[in-house]
């Protein structure tokens, strides 16, 4: 092989590599919803978590956010989407914003913004739980007050509770970055009482990272 082609191929080696090291990321990146958090081991009728961003986050489409809440896609009767989670998002802007959303069988999500303008470092204490001898009715706790109660169909005694970051990357593999930091993670008990969440499981799709600093705390991050 000659000089010159010996030389083509180390610059092109050192190009890839160049470029491979500046933008790692981009091959993490994912589409669709990805999540990464914590969830208990049995069912409970009540979490509850102290919410903040550690740094802003970045948002190339779709939404990022970090939540609390139960139910899921597919966990209502008939296999219907049901579900009621609270926490931080963000959109278009980095800053947060304040919500709950609500999904009854056989009905679109719905969206409520409670506030917005949230910056890192402000730490929001969010919570859903069923109400004491009201099966399958919740409500929604937040420094706004107490939305609900909600009826949700079967849920009583059914679903692990969750505490997780969320993304989701709107129309294809983009790369929406976020940092978030869940503490003083509780499950409710009977009565209304609260304790605090022990030996969850993890919930860490590809390109984000879960670290437990204590039995229940932890950050989400990309990673």
């Amino acid at each position: 092989m000659s000089r010159a082609r010996l030389a083509q191929l180390a610059g092109a080696i050192t190009a890839a590599l160049a470029f491979a090291c500046s933008a790692p990321a981009a091959f993490a990146c994912a589409s669709g919803y990805t999540y990464a958090g914590v969830y208990a081991k049995q069912p409970a009728p009540g979490i509850a978590a102290s919410i903040s961003m550690q740094s802003m986050p970045s948002v190339e489409g779709g939404h990022v956010a970090a939540w609390v809440g139960i139910g899921g896609a597919g966990l209502g009767p008939n296999g219907t989407d049901e579900w009621l989670q609270v926490g931080l998002a963000s959109f278009d802007t980095p800053d947060a914003r304040l919500y709950y959303e609500l999904a009854l069988p056989g009905q679109s999500p719905h969206f409520f913004e409670l506030g917005r303008g949230i910056l890192p470092g402000f730490v929001v204490r969010v919570a859903v739980m069923e109400l004491p001898y009201s099966p399958n009715y919740w409500v929604v706790v937040t420094p706004k007050g107490i939305a609900g109660p909600f009826f949700l169909p079967r849920s009583h005694n059914r679903w692990e509770p969750v505490a997780t970051a969320e993304s989701w990357a709107k129309g294809g593999k983009l790369c929406n970055r976020y940092s978030y930091h869940f503490q003083n993670v509780q499950l409710g008990e009977r009565h209304g009482s609260w304790k605090p969440m022990r030996n969850p499981a993890t919930l860490s799709d590809p390109g984000w990272k879960v670290n437990k600093s204590s039995a229940s705390a932890f950050s989400a991050s990309d990673g």
